[in-house]
């Protein structure tokens, strides 16, 4: 039977476990709020509970904290979508589709809104930021769906388009989504998922062998 020590113990590895999650969670609301620029250390781990230094146990900046919002929010995801991709057996549409499934899951929480919006506004004063994530997401991104197309070409199930060009341009509805919502939310909204899934369908239509 554990001793009350070794559950002590044991209790408190798990909360220096969980702790880098719950900074952030934290830190993301409170870029939504205040933006890269005005965001503070403070706020975030008083929205925490914690102190400032207990922060810098975990990260050493804000700039790598903004960093781990973005691994945390996409960066593992793509990841693991361009590894399914890369041992998916089926046709290529239905690869396709399920890549589209994978990514609409993610891309309408809250919490990629907040950092694509925060590029936009603040990428300009941050050139950092915009670089590391294009080089952590949309770089393998564009690269794992330029292969998809390509293999969907190869296997003569797709024409060739020039797609595999510029891949990209299957995920332009959710950029333009989601600016929409921020400028004319009030008025018309659109739902990601549905309009990225209109608009591979449209795609795939004009893909065909």
């Amino acid at each position: 039977m554990p001793t009350a020590a070794t559950v002590k113990k044991g209790v408190r590895a798990a909360q220096k476990e969980a702790r880098p999650k719950e900074i952030v969670e934290a830190a993301l609301a409170i870029f939504a709020r205040d933006g890269f620029a005005g965001a503070r250390l403070e706020d975030v781990a008083d929205r925490v509970g914690i102190s400032k230094g207990t922060i810098y146990l975990y990260f050493e900046n804000k700039e790598e904290l903004f960093k781990a919002c973005v691994r945390e929010t996409l960066g593992s995801h793509v990841k693991e979508t361009m590894e399914m991709a890369a041992t998916f057996d089926g046709p290529t549409p239905d690869l396709l589709r399920e890549i589209v499934r994978r990514i609409s899951a993610r891309l309408t929480q809250p919490a990629y809104r907040t950092i694509l919006l925060l590029l936009i506004s603040e990428g300009q004063r941050f050139p950092e930021l915009v670089t590391f994530y294009h080089s952590e997401i949309i770089g393998p991104g564009i690269e794992g769906l330029g292969g998809v197309i390509q293999r969907g070409v190869d296997r003569g199930e797709f024409r060739e388009t020039g797609l595999s060009k510029f891949p990209m341009m299957l995920m332009s509805p959710v950029i333009a989504s989601v600016i929409w919502n921020h400028l004319f939310g009030g008025n018309v909204e659109i739902d990601p998922a549905e309009a990225l899934q209109a608009h591979l369908n449209t795609m795939l239509d004009g893909l065909k062998a």
